[in-house]
């Protein structure tokens, strides 16, 4: 019997999951097929006595005691994330989020730190030229905000602490528009270099690539998009939508780069599966579950007029 030192650690039976879809993919396509079902197959077999044996835990007080020590093993936790069972925190989803834009903001001669999360409010300090009060330090900001909604489930509201004593509160509803032009929220006018009557919004001038309309992107569905003149051989963009969220991605699974044009989207989960190799990802953040320490690559989107907005340069 193999003893507990003996056992592959985490990272070990990833990589070992990943080799062997890897070989699986090299198979004639009948054979691929008849492999990724039975992979899904097992994978919902055991999802569905994961969930079992949760519950009943969860319904014994000893039981809810011994789960949560249970969930403070790596492997453990992996496990039921991978399967959509448990999320990781709000906290860790934030940080998370706040690393992924950090080299862009330090590029702007901006930083920002997270001070707590009580959802569904989470609350920021910004630095540099994040604290100023130009419209691009408001852009800025605004890269913060949607990084963070985003990423974590259950917030809708970011509460910016500047320097001074008090904080100032930033409904999700008025990102990126100024007093008094809220009305002007469904009206604005942009032309085609990505100008617009306001000035707090994304432009081609302050670093973003107009998209594609919202209308569009198909709620539930991977939305494929490329930039006009982009060769067809090179990963256009993911577009991913789920209500009023939109995060974007190159349109390359991290397993072997497929697309993920046709992936799976389960609105309810939050979970983005790769149509090729079955690969699951977070749909609103791109961490990927299947694997550890991997995810897409992310571009900041934005919403405005019915447009999103794209910062391809990060």
């Amino acid at each position: 019997m193999t003893t507990t030192e003996e056992r592959p650690d985490l990272d070990a039976a990833a990589r070992r999951v990943d080799t062997m879809l890897e070989r699986a993919s090299l198979l004639d396509e009948r054979s691929q097929q008849v492999a990724l079902d039975l992979k899904a197959a097992v994978e919902e077999f055991h999802r569905d006595a994961i969930v079992r044996v949760v519950k009943k835990l969860k319904d014994d007080p000893r039981g809810k005691e011994l789960l949560f020590e249970l969930v403070d093993d790596p492997v453990v936790y992996a496990l039921l994330v991978m399967h959509g069972i448990v999320r990781a925190d709000p906290v860790t989803l934030a940080n998370r989020a706040l690393e992924d834009v950090r080299p862009y903001l330090e590029s702007h001669g901006g930083g920002v730190e997270l001070v707590g999360v009580e959802l569904p409010v989470a609350r920021v300090r910004l630095s540099g030229t994040c604290n100023g009060c130009s419209a691009s330090s408001t852009t800025l900001r605004e890269v913060v905000e949607r990084a963070l909604v985003a990423a974590v489930h259950g917030l809708h509201q970011v509460e910016v602490v500047p320097n001074e004593p008090e904080p100032t509160m930033v409904p999700l509803a008025s990102v990126g528009l100024r007093p008094g032009l809220e009305s002007l929220r469904d009206t604005r006018s942009a032309d085609m270099t990505g100008t617009s009557s306001d000035p707090d919004a994304p432009s081609a001038a302050t670093g973003w690539t107009r998209g594609p309309e919202l209308a569009d992107v198909t709620d539930g569905k991977v939305t494929l998009w490329r930039v006009p003149g982009t060769p067809q051989d090179e990963p256009g963009i993911a577009v991913v939508r789920i209500g009023d969220r939109v995060s974007a991605y190159k349109d390359a699974c991290v397993h072997l780069g497929y697309s993920l044009e046709r992936g799976l989207i389960d609105p309810e989960g939050g979970i983005l599966t790769c149509p090729w190799h079955g690969m699951k990802y977070q749909a609103m953040t791109g961490e990927c579950i299947s694997a550890v320490d991997r995810r897409l690559e992310v571009y900041p989107a934005s919403v405005h007029g019915g447009t999103v907005w794209l910062r391809l340069g990060r």
